[in-house]
């Protein structure tokens, strides 16, 4: 046997330790960064800036939202499917979240939190039992927040493993169990009972729909087939100009006021990125990077728009405040270096 088809084999085998110990330190950092990402970021509870709060947070929230965000994407890379189909996957998870598990959505004061009712009542739809500008705030706070901006960081530190599947089976069982407890413990609270049977049917409906539209998404992207790739030395959209679009597109909804005009000015900003994204996303000047950097935007939006406000429960000191604002700003602008370090080789189409 000639000595290159002797080596390959050993050179594989050697490297795959490494290639392990990759895929699990993204799989941490979805773990974290969705937790992050959805609830302390934002640092609004009473257990901010609480050490052992903190803790119990960062497990909890790693289970309820970091797991099921990994098995969206694992089902989505297995059948080779792309960002649009995961999308809808997260975006089912958002209102599995809000609608069905603690049902936020359909309460008219969940969790005693400052200003519940002020944000719902302008654009209350009484047939429906929700408000406009909730159901905006909680579904796409949801999608972008929790899944999809820690999981494009994620990726991005590994564009190679970027569309292959992380989790095997022992991984697989533990993610859906870690996310069946969590869920289950948020169910045992009577103030997440507040959805009507008429509503958690509509959403189930919601759910489904959006299922269906992530299997259309995938069957076209396989049929199309992957786009071909760049030149090594085509030009590249600007890092920095994707990360202000980040920002913004983070800033201006969290700035509207909750009225309907509020509530459509957000939609129409959050539609207009998701479209930018999708259709630059088949563009040979856009990769995981730019997809990286826009989340990173995002995430770094919400952090630093933290700094201005307090808790919306409890009392929290401004030295534990703004000490937890600043560890989780921290966190976000580490995973956001690490995602946006430049790769050469390994830069690959975002997808």
């Amino acid at each position: 046997m000639p000595h290159s088809e002797k080596t390959l084999p050993e050179r594989a085998r050697r490297d795959a330790p490494t290639h392990r110990g990759g895929r699990t330190v993204q799989i941490l950092a979805v773990l974290a960064l969705a937790g992050i990402g959805a609830e302390l970021l934002a640092a609004y509870a009473e257990t901010t800036g609480d050490l052992g709060g903190v803790a119990f947070s960062l497990v909890f929230f790693a289970a309820l939202y970091g797991a099921p965000a990994l098995l969206a994407r694992d089902l989505a890379r297995r059948l080779g499917w792309g960002w649009p189909s995961m999308l809808c996957l997260f975006a089912a998870l958002g209102v599995i979240q809000a609608c069905l598990i603690d049902q936020s959505l359909f309460s008219a004061d969940y969790g005693g939190y400052a200003g519940w009712a002020e944000n719902r009542e302008p654009t209350l739809i009484p047939a429906l039992g929700f408000s406009g500008f909730n159901a905006y705030t909680f579904l796409m706070g949801h999608l972008v927040y929790s899944f999809a901006a820690p999981m494009a960081l994620a990726e991005a530190w590994s564009p190679r493993r970027a569309r292959t599947p992380w989790l095997g089976r022992v991984g697989t069982t533990i993610a859906a169990l870690a996310y069946l407890l969590a869920a289950l413990m948020i169910l045992g609270d009577e103030s997440s009972h507040s959805g009507s049977v008429a509503q958690l049917f509509g959403a189930g409906a919601v759910v489904t729909a959006l299922v269906g539209i992530a299997v259309l998404c995938g069957r076209r992207s396989r049929g199309a087939g992957s786009p071909a790739e760049s030149p090594d030395g085509c030009r590249r959209a600007p890092i920095w100009m994707a990360i202000i679009v980040g920002l913004v597109a983070g800033l201006v909804p969290d700035l509207m006021p909750p009225t309907w005009l509020g509530t459509a000015l957000s939609i129409a900003v959050t539609a207009a990125l998701g479209t930018g994204v999708l259709v630059a996303s088949r563009r040979s000047w856009w990769t995981g990077r730019q997809m990286a950097a826009v989340a990173f935007g995002l995430l770094l939006e919400r952090g630093l728009l933290a700094f201005t406000y307090y808790p919306l429960a409890g009392e929290v000191t401004a030295a534990a405040k703004y000490g937890h604002n600043l560890v989780m700003l921290l966190a976000v602008l580490l995973a956001g270096v690490l995602a946006l370090l430049p790769r050469g080789h390994e830069q690959e189409r975002s997808r």
